[in-house]
């Protein structure tokens, strides 16, 4: 194995590990096996590797790997069937749809994000995950729908500019899972269309405006302040963009991730 001047790459390191790299990108960054920035890429110094495969801290031996990051590594490779069949293997073990979307998805989703900025993970790749991860949504969607009385209407969409459209299907889906009728908007929708499509789907029980780009706060909140004159339900703010929800967006409620939406 050959290594670089400073240590070893995190593919060498995977390699070594008998894992995939953005597994070992993942111990790095939790802190679990150190490491340091050259440039854009991390290196590891060989003996801080053997010191880490020795203590057990790789988990050799200790089972399969999570879901999501056996997921993780499917949309990684492009592999959108290996996707499938992972999380087909996670409902089959007893996870519910919310589950799958609140523990393998999301957390897959994240780590390809994470690898992206970190330069582990190309934007090809981060697009490809993106495709596959919205192929497994749409196959689950109809498994959020429970049968019993209707809790109310719900309207979901992003300000204009949001190119994030997975985050907004995946919130319909958990909102429909606790029997409201959510109307999609989808994203980057003009702020005018927002609008008139509140007032057409009135009454509403409530109005959701997803952000996970922090550029586009701004426009989140000039939608929120507008929806005010179209609408007396309460509005819901939420996605990454969010963060912990101290931002002053003018909502009734900042909600940062979907366990706040199911909790709420």
């Amino acid at each position: 194995m050959t290594t670089v001047a400073a240590g070893l790459t995190l593919r060498e390191c995977a390699e070594r590990l008998d894992v995939h790299y953005m597994t070992v990108y993942r111990y790095v960054r939790l802190g679990m096996l150190p490491a340091s920035k050259v440039g854009s890429r991390w290196q590891v110094d060989p003996v801080d590797l053997e010191s880490f495969r020795t203590s057990g801290a790789a988990g050799t031996g200790s089972g399969p790997a999570p879901w999501s990051e056996r997921l993780m590594c499917r949309l990684i490779d492009g592999d959108a069937a290996g996707a499938w069949r992972v999380v087909e293997a996670a409902m089959a073990a007893g996870l519910a749809p919310p589950e799958i979307h609140l523990g393998v998805i999301g957390p897959a989703l994240g780590a390809v994000g994470s690898g992206w900025a970190g330069g582990e993970v190309s934007v090809a790749q981060e697009h490809a995950a993106t495709a596959a991860a919205t192929r497994i949504v749409g196959r689950l969607g109809s498994r959020f729908v429970p049968r019993g009385r209707r809790r109310g209407k719900v309207l979901i969409g992003t300000p204009a500019g949001e190119r994030h459209g997975l985050a907004v299907a995946m919130a319909a889906d958990l909102l429909r899972s606790r029997r409201y009728d959510v109307i999609d908007l989808g994203c980057d929708l003009p702020a005018d269309d927002f609008l008139m499509a509140v007032a057409t789907a009135e009454p509403v029980s409530v109005v959701a405006v997803s952000i996970t780009s922090t550029q586009c706060l701004p426009a989140a909140w000039k939608l929120i302040s507008r929806l005010r004159s179209v609408t007396a339900a309460p509005i819901l703010a939420g996605g990454r963009a969010v963060g912990d929800g101290v931002l002053d967006l003018g909502a009734d409620r900042l909600i940062p991730d979907g366990e706040g939406l199911l909790s709420l």
